[in-house]
């Protein structure tokens, strides 16, 4: 019986696209793009009464997309076999409402703070907003961004307990629209990418990504989405 390589690799990617799970230099699978349930995940176009965002919709577009025939004796584990170089193609759409919301966190290491003061100051407020909790060395517990003065300076909601220059604090806050399509199309990438194959049959050999594109709003449905695809290339023995 012929494996069946097209839907464990459509399993895999979905599974891993609902828990958010890519690597990191810990280990593999280490790291969360976001908890699951936070973001649903399609494996085909849902009704529009099914629709449900922020949402990944992932569909296979195409199969036998590349295919290099590589011999009749082919090493798979300790046996040979006949086999080829077969490439999956998929189609990935993200899709965001104007009340979508996930809580984005993140560590600057420019923070410097003064005792008694709730004043501070980053090397860019870019990434902040009002509202944002924030956690580090003399920062005191359950602070938040009280207020942003400019491009560097901005204010905390409770006096710092410590001077302090270059403190690692993490920001965290709820991300929406367009800063939320952003962070989930930069995470979906990295779970696509860094997905692990190690316990299925399959015998991942390359990933094409080719990177979001017609990235845009659509002011009737007031929905913010992107678009993009990859093909995975796998041993294809029998």
């Amino acid at each position: 019986m012929a494996s069946d390589h097209l839907n464990e690799i459509e399993r895999k990617l979905v599974d891993n696209l609902r828990n958010g799970t890519y690597s990191t230099i810990a280990g593999v699978d280490s790291g969360s793009a976001w908890a699951s349930g936070n973001v649903t995940v399609f494996g085909q176009f849902p009704e529009p009464e099914d629709v449900k965002y922020p949402c990944v919709i992932m569909e296979m577009a195409a199969n036998g997309q590349e295919e290099q025939f590589m011999g009749q004796r082919v090493t798979s584990g300790s046996s040979e076999a006949i086999g080829e170089l077969y490439g999956v193609a998929f189609e990935l759409h993200i899709a965001v409402d104007r009340t979508s919301a996930l809580t984005v966190s993140w560590v600057n290491a420019s923070v410097d703070t003064t005792n008694s003061s709730t004043t501070a100051t980053i090397d860019d407020t870019n990434m902040l907003s009002v509202g944002a909790t924030v956690s580090g060395s003399g920062i005191p517990a359950g602070a938040t961004v009280a207020s942003i003065t400019n491009a560097t300076t901005f204010e905390l909601s409770a006096a710092a307990t410590a001077t302090a220059s270059d403190v690692s604090t993490t920001f965290s806050s709820a991300s929406k629209q367009r800063r939320l399509l952003n962070y989930l199309m930069l995470s979906t990438a990295n779970v696509l990418m860094d997905c692990d194959f190690s316990d299925t049959q399959v015998d991942i050999v390359q990933r094409h990504y080719t990177g979001f594109k017609n990235v845009g709003y659509d002011p009737e449905l007031e929905v913010w989405f992107a678009r993009t695809s990859m093909i995975i290339v796998f041993l294809n023995t029998r």
